[in-house]
């Protein structure tokens, strides 16, 4: 195939400055950062307690592998759960499959997943770590790509800060090790688009395999990754406008066609060809997307009866119908999800919540390289503020983030926008750019290393706690829940946590608990109480004793599990990570507080 770019970036960026040498220093130096994040990542998937969506992603993985099937959890694809049961199939675990449900609409992973973490009892904390360690090297990957992409657009040290940023994310490094998707679909995402670009830089057919086959991989984490579908193409186009590319548009054409062509291979392999080819017809939908907006049973097909019942669809039977599940809940049309923001739970979400989201939860210190990053480039003379390669990076990116941001029928965590943000850290990285050697580029650009070392400081100060990180902008984590919960802080990530406080201080009883998080967990923990309900006959409302409570059920969660938000008007004598407050209410108030009790 011949070569289809014409403009410079294609090119492997090689600057006067580098050598061998510094190469060599350089790549020891990356080795050293992705290793310290693997270690990070490894040692955090010990410290935490599973989340709420987790023993759901766990059991349905292990389903995956025990019966063939794609049943459970169809709301995702199966590639990062599957990824994760892995080396939990190898330390022999109990299964409980009585639960196992399957039919139009039914999602009994959670079922499922309570009844594993209770057949398994106190070894499951084990066994969810090594799930954990399973999906390490998605970040990995992403590290590695981030530094590629760089290096080849835009040198060395805008490789070194742009891993750096991918390793110190607080945001990656708060879902790097979970089971969930998230950095699965974030690293294998932009690896799809990085080898789309080479492919576009030099075409060959090894190439456009490598694409089509990270295509596909990127479908079978997560479906927001079918953005890339549309933004792959449009890329291809836009860049060949800018740079006035020569090569011939049926050849691109083709190349393209036969990269989507491949992923659509690869999503049918990884589901085993299930259900392929079904006609339209014969599925049954609950979304009203797929079902119809008049149809009023719970069940239904807006595609019967038209000339597109009898078309086969092309891919599996269980990925259309975990995009029918996504659409009911996105639609959210009984307003039964709801919305947590600034002290408020509503019934839907806004096409700007997600911004809102962005700015509160990532470093300030990225703000400013970013706003760096667009002075110099206006700055520029005789120089287009964007390159015809860099459409690759902010087109793909700009979709993903806008899929989220459509979706307004509730709005949740970052994670359904964290596949936008290493587009994000390449594209800033290019403030480095354009110095020669290492230490040189360290000397001339002072204020863009000292940022870059603040943007570490202030995600390693909140580490291991990365999933409540928010920056001091907004208050830091501390004042997180004033703004944002559910995944953006209080996941049910704490309860070991909880469980040692509670060892550490046996003489503070009575103990009541409010633990926002999975119920089947919680029946792990140690020996203590629901808190009683408030009474109005008492002074202040309260029992006397020691009250731990998640900050979701001080900011009256809206599942209304009890209400506990008049202990926002008392003041907390210590805290557990930054999810869970200790209050003490004295029999008297002479009583003393948790310093003098011990």
């Amino acid at each position: 195939m011949p070569n289809l770019s014409t403009h410079p970036e294609a090119q492997h960026c090689e600057h006067p400055g580098a050598s061998a040498s510094t190469t060599g220093k350089l790549q020891l130096v990356i080795f050293g950062i992705i290793a310290f994040q693997a270690g990070m990542l490894a040692w955090g998937a010990r410290c935490f307690s599973p989340t709420v969506d987790e023993p759901a992603y766990l059991a349905s993985g292990l389903s995956h592998w025990v019966f063939g099937r794609f049943d459970l959890c169809r709301v995702s694809p199966p590639l990062v759960r599957m990824a994760a049961a892995l080396p939990v199939m190898s330390s022999a675990p109990k299964y409980d499959w009585r639960r196992y449900r399957i039919g139009p609409g039914i999602r009994a992973e959670h079922a499922v997943g309570r009844s594993f973490v209770h057949v398994n009892g106190q070894r499951s904390f084990m066994l969810f770590t090594l799930a954990r360690w399973g999906c390490i090297p998605f970040s990995i990957l992403g590290a590695i790509i981030c530094y590629r992409w760089a290096n080849e657009l835009y040198g060395n040290f805008a490789a070194l800060a742009c891993c750096v940023m991918w390793c110190f994310s607080p945001n990656i490094l708060a879902h790097g090790y979970l089971m969930t998707p998230d950095v699965g679909v974030t690293a294998l995402s932009l690896t799809a688009c990085y080898a789309y670009w080479r492919w576009n830089t030099q075409a060959s057919w090894e190439r456009c395999l490598i694409a089509g086959v990270m295509l596909g991989l990127a479908l079978l984490a997560k479906t927001n990754a079918v953005a890339l579908l549309i933004a792959l193409p449009l890329a291809t186009v836009t860049a060949r406008q800018l740079s006035n590319a020569n090569a011939s548009m049926g050849v691109q054409i083709k190349g393209t066609a036969t990269v989507l062509f491949i992923a659509l291979y690869v999503l049918n392999l990884g589901y085993g060809f299930e259900g392929l080819l079904r006609p339209l017809g014969r599925y049954e939908f609950v979304s009203p997307t797929f079902k119809g907006t008049e149809v009023s049973t719970r069940l239904g097909n807006r595609f019967k009866g038209t000339v597109l019942e009898h078309v086969p669809v092309p891919v599996p039977k269980a990925f259309l119908e975990g995009i029918d599940l996504q659409r009911r809940d996105f639609e959210n049309s009984r307003g039964s999800i709801k919305t947590y923001f600034c002290g408020q739970w509503y019934d839907h979400g806004w096409w700007w919540y997600y911004f809102y989201v962005v700015a509160a939860k990532t470093p300030v210190a990225f703000w400013l390289l970013a706003g760096l990053c667009l002075c110099r480039r206006l700055m520029r003379r005789h120089r287009k503020l964007v390159q015809s390669g860099e459409v690759f990076l902010i087109i793909p990116g700009i979709m993903l983030f806008g899929l989220a941001c459509s979706q307004t029928g509730f709005g949740h965590s970052l994670r359904y926008i964290l596949p936008a943000f290493p587009f994000a850290f390449v594209i800033v990285a290019s403030v480095f750019s354009d110095r020669p050697g290492l230490v040189g580029s360290l000397r001339r650009f002072r204020v863009e290393t000292a940022c870059l070392a603040y943007f570490i400081c202030s995600s390693v100060a909140v580490f291991p706690h990365s999933l409540a990180y928010f920056n001091e902008a907004v208050g830091g984590p501390f004042n997180g829940h004033a703004h944002l919960l559910d995944g953006n802080m209080d996941w049910g990530e704490d309860f070991i946590y909880l469980s040692e406080w509670a060892d550490e201080h046996p003489d503070l009883k009575p103990l009541y608990v409010a633990y926002w998080g999975s119920s089947a967990i919680e029946k792990l923990g140690v020996d203590f109480q629901r808190p009683p309900e408030f009474n109005d006959a008492i002074e202040g409302g309260r029992e006397p004793g020691w009250y731990a409570i998640s900050v979701s059920h001080l900011r009256g969660e809206y599942r209304r599990s009890g209400n506990y938000t008049d202990f926002l008007e008392r003041a907390p004598v210590d805290h557990i990570g930054y999810t869970i407050y200790v209050y003490h209410i004295p029999a008297d108030d002479a009583a003393a507080d948790l310093d003098g009790s011990q």
